[in-house]
């Protein structure tokens, strides 16, 4: 049985910044010195499992923290407690982190001192702030089923978080995008303070930061939820869009919904937004080239000449393996532009080879789409617009494409070069608004 003791006198303690039950070595990286007043009660812990590192002296409080000091306590210091109800409800009383490891055999590491991930991102996918733990295996939104996963950055305070879709839900989520394992969002928030502290204090540098009223953020732009302390913000990078496009080989592929076009045009989603790819080597691929001269010159200009010929030059200018999606050449277009009712769909793919022999690299066309019940089985979107520049991520104004001048050369002005590159020109097509509908907002 441990002992229970009571602060004779003041006395400082040291509380580790990243720890589970006991501070195992590996997480001791960084200490808070810290100073309890008399009265304070402690359970001394007996020494951490599974090691025979020579740890400090570990006690818990009765808020369930855990502090250390190199010497016990002694009898000039402290006394033991024995009031019966104390001393139950200090030894009965387990923090989470002891639990992970006695219940799951999990260590339970906190990444950053002040930051905590999930009390402070929104989902990129529906923009939901609840999120659950099976057996802390892994996270997920309580919303749309989107799954988390947190790591620590290249050595500065703070967190990064990943974010994967698998066994997303089209019904919550503000994006219809292929359930695939090679896509993911990452956002990065560091170098920052507490954000759940909202009061001003004299660190404070935003001149709208004032006592009794400290700036908030508003939740409208980036990944973080609205009402924390935008003075401890940091280093926040918004979610990057990036991986590698699902292929027709993608184990993933599941669910067939109608994508319906204005002019009547029906396709099959998400089959638009695989991707084809040939498998062959760049020496299989000159050998096509090769079947095809001698197509040119033993073969008659015939029927089956120009089918064979369009066959291997098919097989030839396709991807040899999935193409790369550039996060810094891509954004993820924000939920704001979106009227009621409406959500982003990642249509098909663009590609681009810089020269023969390299990696292809692809960019999402993006519709926003409607969805429209023809029936409880088969679910059906229907297109709105198709005006989103995968650059940026805004909707594209009528000028940008069918405009001239300073009109034209205005809208948009940093995406052009990379609409040039991928061979993207806005699209004409814009589908009349019906009565009362929200106008999307130009970029």
């Amino acid at each position: 049985m441990t002992t229970t003791y009571i602060l004779d006198i003041p006395l400082p303690f040291s509380r580790p910044v990243r720890g589970d039950i006991y501070a195992q070595p590996p997480l001791h990286q960084a200490w808070v010195d810290l100073t309890l007043p008399a009265g304070t009660w402690l359970l001394r812990l007996p020494p951490a499992p599974d090691t025979d590192y020579p740890y400090p002296h570990h006690y818990r409080l009765a808020d369930g923290r855990v502090v250390a000091r190199e010497q016990p306590l002694s009898d000039d210091e402290a006394t033991i407690l024995t009031d019966t109800q104390a001393v139950t409800a200090l030894q009965n009383g387990r923090p989470l982190a002891q639990v992970a490891w006695e219940d799951w055999g999990v260590y339970l590491e906190q990444v950053d001192r002040w930051q905590q991930p999930f009390r402070l991102i929104r989902c990129p996918l529906c923009q939901g702030t609840a999120f659950v733990s099976v057996e802390l295996a892994q996270v997920w939104c309580q919303q749309c089923n989107a799954q988390f996963t947190v790591r620590y950055t290249a050595g500065d305070p703070g967190f990064v978080v990943d974010c994967t879709w698998e066994h997303l839900s089209y019904k919550e989520s503000h994006y219809l995008l292929p359930r695939t394992s090679g896509l993911m969002l990452t956002m990065v928030c560091k170098n920052g303070g507490d954000l759940l502290a909202v009061h001003h204090t004299p660190d404070c540098h935003r001149d709208d930061c004032q006592p009794g009223n400290p700036a908030l953020t508003d939740g409208q732009e980036g990944p973080l939820r609205a009402g924390l302390h935008a003075c401890a913000l940091g280093d926040v990078y918004d979610w990057s869009f990036y991986g590698h496009p699902p292929t027709v080989y993608d184990p993933h592929q599941h669910g067939s919904y109608q994508l319906c076009w204005p002019d009547g045009r029906r396709e099959s989603w998400p089959e638009s937004a695989f991707v084809r790819v040939s498998g062959l080597t760049w020496a299989e691929k000159r050998d096509l080239e090769t079947a095809a001269s001698c197509l040119e010159q033993y073969l008659p200009d015939s029927r089956l000449h120009q089918d064979l010929r369009r066959f291997l030059q098919t097989w030839r200018v396709r991807p040899s393996a999935a193409p790369t999606v550039p996060g810094h050449a891509v954004a993820f277009p924000r939920p704001a532009y979106l009227a009621a009712g409406e959500k982003y769909l990642l249509y098909r793919w663009l590609l681009w080879q810089e020269k023969p022999g390299t990696r292809h690299t692809a960019v999402p066309v993006w519709l926003v789409v409607r969805e429209i019940g023809e029936s409880s089985y088969e679910k059906a979107w229907q297109v709105v617009r198709e005006n989103i520049c995968f650059r940026c991520g805004r909707p594209v104004s009528p000028a940008a494409g069918q405009g001239s001048g300073d009109e034209q050369a205005n809208d948009h002005p940093y995406c052009r070069e990379t609409w040039r590159r991928y061979g993207w020109r806005p699209p004409a097509f814009a589908r009349e608004k019906s009565t009362g509908e929200q106008e999307a907002t130009s970029g």
